[in-house]
């Protein structure tokens, strides 16, 4: 994400909250440098969730130590590290995701912040990714992208909306009849 968005992002008085990945090394290796040891730290909260098989220890670090880096990046106040380690299956898998943020928070609340964004990300890209195998697609031209995204968008509304919670079941009971989708729609 460049600079000039969280420039427009502030002067809309809004805050942000950016993952930053490898794409940006300069930022991405100057967070890093930040957490290499605790010192740095204002804040850290560790949450620990067994569901289903699935074990995940995750860590949420915050930083105010931002003098480092480039004041081109308006706004910003903190740093913020997600460590997250799984087990699923007897595999183990480790990785760290990188933020910066406007605001000033403590670990507890950008910890709920970034859980409720990979919710959304599983709960609606996710599902058109996989079941709509939307980065697949072909259309790529003028508004299609747009207007086919929108419909599928809609499409998934109204599952949701008539308890249909996973949604290529839904299409599957639904697909070839044509009474029970227009009753899903009025």
């Amino acid at each position: 994400m460049p600079k000039k968005t969280t420039e427009a992002i502030i002067d809309s008085h809004n805050d942000y909250l950016i993952g930053v990945k490898k794409n940006q090394p300069v930022l991405y290796h100057q967070i890093r440098e930040i957490f290499t040891g605790t010192e740095n730290q204002s804040s850290s909260y560790t949450t620990l969730e067994i569901n289903r098989g699935r074990t995940e220890l995750r860590h949420i670090m915050v930083s105010n130590s931002v003098a480092a880096i480039s004041p081109d990046w308006k706004g910003l106040q903190q740093v913020v590290g997600v460590h997250r380690k799984v087990t699923e299956n007897g595999k183990q898998s480790e990785e760290t995701a990188w933020f910066i943020s406007s605001r000033n928070e403590n670990a507890f609340l950008y910890e709920e912040g970034i859980r409720s964004h990979w919710q959304i990300e599983n709960s609606l890209h996710w599902v058109k990714d996989v079941t709509f195998k939307e980065d697949a697609s072909k259309i790529r031209t003028g508004n299609a992208p747009q207007t086919i995204s929108t419909l599928k968008n809609i499409g998934i509304n109204i599952f949701r909306q008539n308890n249909y919670p996973r949604i290529a079941e839904a299409i599957r009971l639904v697909a070839n009849d044509i009474n029970t989708l227009y009753n899903l729609i009025i």
